[in-house]
């Protein structure tokens, strides 16, 4: 049955995607949500998008210098403690093994309680989307690394001491499960989409971001109400399956 958090806060949490703005579309209200309350969190970004353009007056290497810079003024915005970006190169993502052993040895060194992702399952949204194989990449190479190889003593030893992740936060997905209220955090998350300036031009993407989370709120609270429990209302949400590894 459909639930929302109950307010749940992780200590620590890594969020890992294929690209510069995918934290900030999907789950930017959470992260400020978790990190306003405490949480330590660590952007990995995969890839800096560096051929994330139509417009010809940039390089791969000029692109990567700007939308690295606006991830950090983002990351700012949302209180992430620290972004890292292993520079592997956009539209070219591939769940490897070297990229798996990578973000093993990233987790292993963060030591994050939750673990947040793309659903690597998803790949048509509606009629006019066809997901990115990038984010698909990035997601299936990171629940990879997070189970079960990071957990693993005698698996790479040379990239740190092993770590259990206690949950797996997937976004993006067809089947969520959770919604994490974020109403009190929506105008963060888009002032931190903003920052992307190189993607999002003089677009104004309030009010889309705005419909998609209240339309998340809206399918949880209707599932709730169609099990016959009422947690009450809320007016923003994002949404995610919940992976639980390690029950307390």
């Amino acid at each position: 049955m459909p639930r929302f958090d109950g307010g749940y806060v992780p200590r620590s949490a890594m969020a890992i995607y294929a690209h510069p703005d995918d934290i900030e579309f999907t789950i930017a209200g959470t992260i400020a949500k978790w990190a306003r309350a405490g949480c330590e969190v660590t952007f990995v970004l995969i890839t800096s998008g560096n051929a994330g353009t139509h417009d010809r007056k940039f390089t791969r290497k000029s692109l990567a210098r700007v939308r690295e810079r606006e991830e950090r003024e983002s990351a700012r915005i949302l209180g992430a403690a620290r972004v890292v970006f292993l520079h592997h190169g956009d539209c070219e993502l591939v769940p490897t093994l070297a990229l798996r052993k990578e973000l093993v040895r990233r987790i292993r060194r963060h030591r994050p309680e939750v673990v947040l992702c793309n659903d690597p399952q998803a790949l048509f949204f509606g009629d006019r989307y066809i997901n990115h194989p990038d984010h698909l990449a990035a997601g299936k190479v990171a629940l990879e690394a997070v189970f079960p190889c990071a957990e693993m003593e005698l698996l790479w030893p040379g990239a740190g001491l092993p770590h259990k992740v206690h949950a797996v936060y997937v976004s993006s997905t067809a089947a969520p499960d959770t919604w994490v209220d974020v109403t009190e955090t929506i105008d963060v998350k888009i002032a931190a989409l903003s920052a992307h300036q190189s993607q999002l031009g003089d677009r104004d993407i309030s009010p889309m971001i705005l419909e998609w989370a209240r339309d998340e709120a809206l399918r949880a609270q209707a599932g709730k109400a169609a099990g016959k429990k009422d947690t009450g209302r809320s007016k923003y949400a994002e949404a995610f399956r919940v992976m639980r590894l390690m029950r307390e």
